[in-house]
């Protein structure tokens, strides 16, 4: 008995670091992929949701031969999500899971049927536009590494997500529009505006292409997943303050931080 005992305790060693070498050698086929919820509000007091979950498409041609929908495990304690909240830094991870390197091609987004805004202090039904359904899918293509995390940001752009019904006076619609970005390849803008009072909308512009934002409760705000370039900020707060405007270069991968901007009155 003495003698197996010692043997097992010489094979030990050499078990530990065969079974690590095992595990290494699985992580580096697999990714963990992180799926975050942010905001690009619009002109309404807070806009709730119903998420149910999230799922990707994994393409076919990745390690292990899988294609087809994944289901991620969704991970905020409640189901209806105060999107409207997701301003300046903040953010929600909906789902995480490990998947085999290769491609995502699609996300989807599955909605529930509880959705509302509240507006100057009434809460209002937000129903679906009528050609869709609960499944808000995206075009996306990520390319997975093994061995490599991913964070994935779906951005709603709520100004143009909702719109007044056109047949019934007082009633929204919801038209998610949202743009898919990932950490690693981008650039983003930081700032923070004085008065806070002033809660102007943020516009950021290159080109034709044009993302808005709030400022928090501290004045600040922020805009991530950005291209390299010359952005025009503009600032449009509520009256009586005036509006303003700024240039921003953003390098890839990097963080512009602006000085405070003092909103001025006429």
């Amino acid at each position: 008995m003495r003698k197996i005992r010692y043997i097992f305790i010489l094979l030990l060693p050499f078990l530990l670091f065969t079974s690590s070498c095992l595990e290494d050698e699985a992580n580096k086929k697999r990714s963990l992929v992180n799926i975050y919820l942010i905001d690009a509000p619009g002109d309404f007091d807070q806009v709730w949701l119903e998420i149910l979950r999230v799922e990707v498409f994994l393409e076919e041609g990745n390690n292990e031969g899988q294609e087809g929908w994944v289901p991620f495990d969704y991970i905020p304690l409640s189901n209806m999500v105060n999107v409207s909240a997701l301003v300046a830094e903040s953010q929600l991870i909906l789902g995480r899971g490990e998947l085999p390197f290769g491609r995502i091609g699609q996300i989807k987004m599955v909605l529930g049927d509880e959705h509302y805004l509240i507006k100057e202090e009434e809460r209002i039904p937000l129903a679906l536009a009528a050609d869709l359904d609960s499944e808000i899918i995206l075009d996306t293509q990520y390319d997975l590494r093994g061995g490599n995390s991913y964070d994935i940001y779906l951005d709603m752009d709520l100004s143009r997500s909702i719109r007044a019904a056109p047949n019934v006076e007082g009633n929204y619609l919801l038209n998610p529009v949202i743009r898919t970005f990932a950490t690693g390849n981008e650039a983003s803008i930081s700032g923070r505006v004085t008065p806070i009072e002033a809660r102007p909308f943020v516009h950021a512009i290159l080109g034709e292409d044009t993302l808005t934002t709030l400022t928090n409760e501290s004045g600040d705000f922020f805009f991530r997943g950005l291209q390299t370039g010359d952005y025009k900020i503009y600032f449009r707060p509520i009256s009586p303050y005036l509006d303003s405007t700024t240039i921003v270069r953003t390098k890839i991968d990097s963080l512009s931080e602006m000085e405070t901007i003092l909103l001025r009155q006429p």
